[in-house]
């Protein structure tokens, strides 16, 4: 294709600076969202909804003789944590608490304690903890622990998950509150996970923190859900159409300048 010569080309010298600046800012646009894609599509997607989002979490089990009641919900939750693919701490109680995992402990082995949690209601006599952590149950203990845990480690942004059925001695309910306000005071999250409780004690927690328990994910047959979500992210998504959106621009701004016969 042959050039025609003009004679008036510096006239279209400010078009061109503007044109090559929106071209410029274009291009590095698109390759933020193609960096962007990239990121979010590498990103663990894993269904960890039990764990508080952008906190270091302490788990904090119930193992007191009553859970045992229902080991369907419990070998669930433990499952949901542990495919979370988060760091956490571990702390088990009954009516006393200890630290079984500190912090900074890969989810993924809250699944040695999986086998303890299959079979018959009497089944938990063969577990580690049958002599020390299968009696009454005190969660007023467990909180404080997991509380001092998280000071001691100056974990600016931990969070605590309860995992439990929620049946608190009676002789505990003035500490257990006393407990709970001081997470309020301090600003520490507190997530409450119930394993099948009585509507009354889910009524307590409610009334304490002002929203109810929640329960981990399980699939009508019972098995749980852990596995990645099947859908695409919501922010891959909106990615993806500002990238559209970016190119329909780049489109209309800086096409080819084209001479009609007329």
């Amino acid at each position: 294709m042959s050039s025609i010569p003009y004679a008036d080309a510096r006239a279209f010298r400010a078009a061109e600076h503007r044109t090559t600046l929106i071209r410029v800012g274009l291009a590095v646009a698109l390759l933020g969202t193609l960096t962007a894609a990239f990121l979010l599509s590498r990103s663990p997607q894993s269904n960890d909804s039990l764990l508080p989002a952008g906190t270091s979490p302490v788990v904090v089990l119930d193992l007191s003789w009553s859970t045992s009641s229902d080991y369907k919900q419990m070998g669930a939750a433990l499952r949901e944590l542990a495919a979370a693919n988060r760091n956490i701490g571990l702390i088990v109680f009954s009516d006393a608490a200890y630290e079984m995992f500190p912090p900074g402990t890969p989810s993924r082995e809250l699944r040695s304690l999986l086998r303890f949690f299959r079979g018959p209601k009497n089944r938990r006599a063969s577990s580690p903890w049958a002599s020390s952590l299968s009696g009454g149950t005190r969660v007023s203990t467990a909180l404080l622990l997991a509380r001092d845990v998280l000071l001691r480690e100056r974990i600016a942004h931990g969070s605590v998950v309860l995992v439990s059925d929620l049946g608190d001695a009676p002789n505990d309910r003035a500490a257990l509150s006393a407990a709970v306000l001081g997470y309020v005071r301090a600003g520490i999250p507190l997530r409450v996970v119930g394993i099948d409780p009585t509507p009354e004690n889910e009524q307590l927690f409610h009334d304490m923190l002002g929203i109810r328990p929640i329960r981990p994910r399980t699939q009508p047959s019972g098995a749980v859900v852990s596995t990645p979500s099947s859908g695409l992210p919501l922010a891959l998504l909106v990615v993806a159409a500002v990238f559209l959106g970016l190119l329909g621009v780049n489109e209309l701004a800086c096409a080819r300048l084209r001479w009609s016969e007329a």
